[in-house]
């Protein structure tokens, strides 16, 4: 099902690329970053299956919301498609665990996550400089799950890398004929995994762009 929503997906961003193929519109390369908040969808119920796995037993918080960023770039071929590319750090969530079983005690740490993603991008001019676009794609994620006791119960660290859709979209606005800002939403899917924890991570952010 996974698969057939992402080549759907494709399809669809395709289309809309070469039916705007002939119209004008500003090709070529471009690149920016952009700063926002992340939000994590996992719960305390992610981090206490992950703490389960090293046989931990407990209740746990963590941090819904994180500082995040990223860098991108990409080709933009006519007024309506392009590829995209990026890095982007998904944030750093405290928690907190109060484990009952095999002792008391409290573990505490970080769940860390970052993804490098590729995606194709379909555009809709709108007036006066401004356009919305939509975007889908891969992306390959990084979660980590940092673990620290007062020593009573043995915890590790754990991370785990893997390929998970992407979508996004957002507006942009054109302050000159080089440089645009930007306003997203980014969806990163099924982030983590038994070890770690796994959960949705959104990021909204707003940056700058440049192009080349």
């Amino acid at each position: 099902m996974k698969k057939q929503v992402i080549t759907a997906a494709f399809a669809g961003l395709a289309a809309l690329g070469a039916g705007g193929a002939s119209a004008a519109g500003s090709d070529g390369w471009y690149g920016g970053l952009r700063l926002g908040r992340s939000v994590e969808n996992l719960g305390g119920g992610n981090i206490d299956s992950a703490l389960a796995n090293q046989g931990l037993a407990g209740a746990s918080t963590i941090d819904s919301h994180a500082t995040g960023w990223g860098l991108f770039a990409g080709y933009q071929f006519n007024r309506n498609f392009a590829l995209e590319g990026g890095y982007d750090s998904l944030g750093r969530f405290s928690y907190s665990s109060a484990i009952s079983s095999p002792a008391a005690d409290t573990v505490t740490g970080h769940y860390r996550a970052r993804a490098f993603d590729l995606s194709a991008v379909g555009i809709l001019p709108l007036a006066a400089g401004w356009s919305a676009f939509g975007k889908a794609g891969l992306a390959y994620e990084e979660a980590k799950l940092e673990t620290s006791s007062t020593g009573a119960v043995a915890v590790s660290d754990e991370h785990h890398w893997g390929t998970e859709p992407l979508l996004g979209g957002g507006f942009s606005y054109d302050v000159t004929r080089n440089v645009e800002l930007r306003a997203e939403w980014d969806r990163f899917l099924h982030v983590g995994d038994a070890s770690t924890g796994r959960g949705n991570i959104d990021l909204y952010t707003v940056g700058v762009g440049y192009r080349f």
